[in-house]
């Protein structure tokens, strides 16, 4: 009991403390929860110690974990096989002798970081009968092996050399630890909630690992209900109910809340109620048409304090803006028609742009109200890597709100440049409108000087769509921006034909005007010489011979 070794896997580097953090918070001990710098002081090793009160609360903490693999009772660590068998003999015998002791059974596991040792063929064992027998000197264990269901396990851990890590950084420094398993974390559910084996699945849905992570970090459990205002095909609001939390969702999308799709196997037709008879799972309490802009519930005090957790993952806009309820016609009194009856129940709301900062301010404002007290928030925004990028979001660097305190801030790199920071809220004051308003406006004023959201997303879309040559802007005649065309694609999008002969190539090539390099172009068709080639393929249309293509390996239809 005490301080533990904590063993995180290597994914997801900013989250992993903050979703033990989390998760120490619900079991009532975080403000109990110390942490020490890994060996040799590298931020992103696996190898962290953690304080934690109770060896039941340790078990408690770590069991619904995503990013930790084990909390481990150290008896031993070393940079060598020398220095761990010393420090294993230092350990006291009557922390050790419960679970070594005659009538006991055991289990001891290679768990190494950055490589992997394998067993013989004749002997699939012999790599771990060989780290027993290292610590033979200074430890023998009188009870019996199993390697199944045994009373106490055990994990020989070794940390690979610089030179033989596979995959990770290389600034990890090697080294050896032996310690018995208190706990471990749970990642069954990422086979069970697969994706790929999902029948009602959208293009945004979250990925399992990331969904279960947002719900520990909002800490669903029995008992209370957690809403996803953008809820698509309820990815979230699985990971949620995984938890044993009621669901409820919501979606300005009417088509994936009320009709789902056909599945193309079975040809019956599947929705987001359907994912969750899949599953075995309490299916939602209420999924709903509506938009965090014009909700249900705006006028509505009673429901005010009731909500567990609300999770989301809302539009950025970079590619399809955020859209919110409006944009109707309104006739010369300004009252907008309402819808015939005969058209009711096929009807799809109109909608209007949405910025993402309104999105954001709503959604805050919104769940500082429905939480109970002490209800966590969880959403994405965007983020940059780049230090001058990320000055860019200004105010809404990290967002805030009168009522709620930010209680983690995890950045996912999805690329070189850009990725999306995870903002986690606790509602620590009840709500006040008037001190609400009074901030919102406050925050209003100060993009204006020291930029916000919307700056950073002009800023990626600025890279994302960036003219292909010429001197023309990269938006098309209603002045959207202009995505850029995927390699190998054509001016209409369609397929290049194969190359042709080299001097019929050479040939078009000049008469193309491409010799030289890296001049502009028309804006249509690539710059400089690929645009050249590009326009080569088009005007020489030569196919290559049937006999030379490669054979088909495609699906037959």
């Amino acid at each position: 009991m005490g301080w533990y070794l904590c063993y995180f896997l290597h994914r997801h580097l900013d989250f992993r403390r903050e979703e033990l953090q989390a998760l120490a918070d619900m079991a009532g001990c975080g403000a109990d929860i110390k942490w020490r710098e890994p060996h040799g002081g590298v931020d992103h090793s696996p190898f962290w110690r953690v304080y934690i009160p109770t060896e039941e609360l340790a078990v408690e903490v770590c069991r619904r974990s995503v990013l930790t693999r084990a909390l481990i009772e150290v008896w031993g660590e070393g940079d060598t096989q020398e220095e761990l068998n010393a420090a294993v003999k230092a350990f006291p015998d009557e922390r050790k002798d419960p679970y070594i002791a005659e009538g006991t059974t055991f289990k001891v596991c290679v768990e190494d970081f950055g490589k992997t040792e394998h067993g013989t063929e004749k002997n699939p064992w012999s790599h771990v009968v060989a780290r027993i027998d290292a610590l033979k000197p200074v430890l023998q264990f009188r009870g019996r092996a199993r390697m199944k269901g045994p009373q106490h396990l055990f994990w020989s851990i070794e940390s690979a050399n610089a030179d033989d890590l596979k995959g990770v950084p290389s600034d990890i420094p090697p080294r050896r630890y032996f310690g018995r398993v208190v706990a471990t974390g749970d990642r069954s559910p990422l086979s069970k909630y697969d994706l790929k084996k999902r029948r009602y699945l959208g293009p945004t849905s979250m990925d399992v690992e990331m969904g279960l992570i947002m719900c520990n970090m909002i800490q669903a459990r029995p008992g209370g209900v957690v809403w996803d205002p953008f809820c698509g095909t309820g990815s979230l609001l699985i990971n949620a109910a995984h938890f044993g939390a009621f669901t409820m969702g919501s979606d300005i999308d009417i088509r994936v809340i009320k009709w789902g799709k056909k599945d193309k196997r079975t040809g019956q037709n599947v929705d987001v109620w359907t994912n969750f008879e899949d599953y075995g799972l309490e299916p939602p309490v209420g999924l709903l048409r509506m938009d965090l802009h014009k909700h249900s519930w705006t006028a509505l005090a009673h429901v005010e304090g009731t909500l567990q957790g609300v999770v989301g993952d809302p539009p950025y806009g970079v590619r399809a803006g955020g859209r919110k309820s409006g944009g109707r016609k309104r006739g010369t009194d300004g009252a907008v028609k309402p819808v015939p009856e005969e058209h009711r129940e096929n009807h799809i709301p109109s909608t209007a742009p949405y910025p993402f900062s309104e999105c954001m301010d709503d959604l805050m404002d919104t769940s500082a109200r429905l939480l109970a007290m002490g209800g966590r928030l969880a959403f994405f925004i965007p983020a940059a890597a780049d230090p001058e990028d990320a000055a860019a979001a200004g105010v809404d660097s990290v967002p805030s709100h009168p009522a709620l305190k930010l209680r983690a801030s995890s950045v996912q790199l999805l690329s070189g440049r850009w990725g999306r920071r995870l903002v986690t809220f606790e509602k620590v004051k009840p709500y006040d409108a008037a001190i609400a308003k009074a901030a919102r406006e406050t925050l209003r004023e100060r993009r204006k000087t020291e930029g916000g959201v919307e700056d950073l997303l002009e800023r990626m879309r600025e890279i994302v769509y960036q003219p292909r040559g010429g001197d023309g802007p990269g938006v098309d005649e209603d002045g959207n921006a202009k995505p850029r065309r995927k390699r190998g694609t054509g001016p209409s999008g369609g397929k290049f034909t194969p190359t042709p002969s080299k001097p019929e190539a050479a040939a078009a090539l000049r008469a193309a005007g491409g010799g030289g390099g890296g001049g502009g172009s028309d804006g249509g068709s690539g710059g400089g010489e690929v645009g050249a080639m590009h326009r080569a393929h088009s005007a020489v249309g030569v196919k290559m011979d049937k006999a030379k293509r490669p054979e088909f390996r495609g699906k037959n239809t």
